[in-house]
């Protein structure tokens, strides 16, 4: 039997169906076009084309041109449409056997290929491997431990006149300001009373206001940035976790200034970090290096384990392994050049490069690690690490309060926050208990667990 006749119909196959009048234009007409539908004309092989994932275009340009030949050439950029596929994929031209094998795919609407953003030869979107910083996961021993030290540093930093991260000769001619309002911040804290708490707080809210605010900062010198960080950290400690849903808040808002402090006395100071107890042209050079050292560990630190109380994950965990630091507590309390001298000469300063603690561990004692050392180790090692460490140099009372060692030893029963089991390097974005961005199953701790 003969195939029938073709149709001389010339109108498309949908503004016949529609009983509406059709331009004729190729690959659609104008009312398929506006409407935004398949448009396919009788025995025309321009009805395949048609189907294929090729973004509609328009060329304003074109018809100008065509309309007054005298005019300029066309210097603009491509369509929109047109920047979304790449270039060579459109350059093949299809032959018949290419334009059957679409023809046979008819039932696949072409709408379809567009929003699923599919080109040929390139990976899908939704394929792609999520990209974003590393999310770091920490066990909640080891996050009860840090917490537990932070909220008890504003207070020995005024009956003891140090913490450990500001070293009590650093600013021997004279205290800066900032420091000044954080010190009478924290002894005013210290006796804050549930009578008193309200005014306790504004005043500490206005000193950190003050802070946050200090003009002239562009011509601060690396000594007045150091202060000024070293001054939001205590702000930060109080504010943090004290369970006053205001000062959080305030805190919070600060959190991006003192990222943006820190990065800038890490750039400013990049040649006296190197100074160790080896390099190092003096004791007061030195005294300033380890001190940069541990405030910008320390505000990344922080920065981080608050991240972990409140959402279970945190993405500094790069930036603090990052950072060294010399643990030995002798050379760290020594008051004067002379004291340091004789420090070196009797003990091993055991320099944490990146939060390696493994000479330590291997050769240190307890007595020989301050707050701020053992703080870190706990964090990267474990707590049980560090209590065995500990307890096989017979020295764990010698290092630790009372009361800071049966709040560790009661953490133990809590349950792990995120997937951590080994007791070896669990802040350390390399470990494989890391998680990447767009990674589940990590539950955040309640903030108000900690406060109070």
């Amino acid at each position: 039997m003969s195939d029938p006749p073709p149709s001389r119909r010339k109108s498309c196959r949908e503004c016949v169906t529609a009983k509406r009048k059709c331009t004729q234009e190729l690959p659609r007409c104008k009312r398929c076009a506006k409407k935004n539908i398949v448009c396919s004309y009788p025995n025309n092989r321009a009805q395949s084309v048609s189907q294929m994932a090729i973004p509609e275009l328009e060329f304003p340009w074109l018809d100008d041109l065509m309309q007054n030949p005298g005019m300029l050439p066309w210097s603009g950029g491509l369509q929109p449409q047109l920047q979304k596929f790449d270039a060579p994929n459109l350059a093949p031209s299809l032959d018949d056997s290419a334009i059957e094998i679409i023809n046979s795919s008819h039932h696949t609407s072409p709408q379809s290929h567009l929003s699923s953003g599919f080109v040929e030869g390139l990976e899908p979107d939704y394929l792609a491997a999520a990209v974003g910083p590393v999310r770091s996961s920490l066990a909640r021993a080891e996050t009860e431990a840090a917490v537990h030290r932070f909220k008890t540093w504003p207070e020995k930093w005024v009956k003891e006149g140090k913490a450990p991260f500001i070293h009590p000769m650093l600013y021997q001619s004279g205290m800066p300001k900032p420091l000044q309002d954080a010190y009478a911040a924290c002894a005013i804290y210290s006796t804050k009373t549930p009578q008193n708490e309200f005014v306790a707080l504004t005043v500490i809210e206005s000193k950190a206001n003050e802070l946050v605010r200090s003009p002239n900062q562009a011509s601060w010198t690396p000594l007045d940035l150091l202060a000024a960080i070293q001054a939001l950290l205590i702000f930060q400690f109080i504010r943090l976790f004290d369970g006053d849903i205001r000062q959080r808040a305030q805190a919070e808002q600060s959190e991006q200034l003192l990222e943006s402090w820190t990065e800038q006395l890490k750039s400013r100071t990049e040649e006296e970090q190197r100074f160790t107890t080896m390099t190092a042209p003096s004791w007061r050079s030195w005294v300033f290096a380890e001190s940069v050292r541990r405030t910008v560990s320390m505000s990344y630190f922080l920065s981080g384990i608050y991240s972990l109380v409140k959402q279970g994950y945190c993405t500094l965990s790069e930036k603090v392994t990052a950072n060294s630091f010399t643990a030995q507590k002798e050379l760290w309390d020594c008051n004067s050049a002379l004291d340091w001298e004789r420090a070196k000469q009797m003990y091993k300063p055991y320099w944490v490069n990146r939060m390696k603690f493994d000479d330590l561990l291997r050769e240190g004692k307890g007595t020989e690690l301050d707050d701020f050392g053992m703080v870190m180790m706990i964090t990267y090692k474990g707590q049980d690490t560090v209590d065995h460490w500990l307890s096989t140099s017979m020295e764990r009372n010698l290092v630790m309060d009372q009361n800071f060692h049966q709040s560790l030893l009661g953490m133990v029963s809590y349950t792990d926050v995120g997937s951590v089991s080994s007791s070896s390097d669990r802040f350390d974005s390399n470990h494989p208990q890391s998680h990447h961005s767009g990674s589940a199953g990590i539950t955040p701790i309640s903030v108000e667990a900690f406060t109070g």
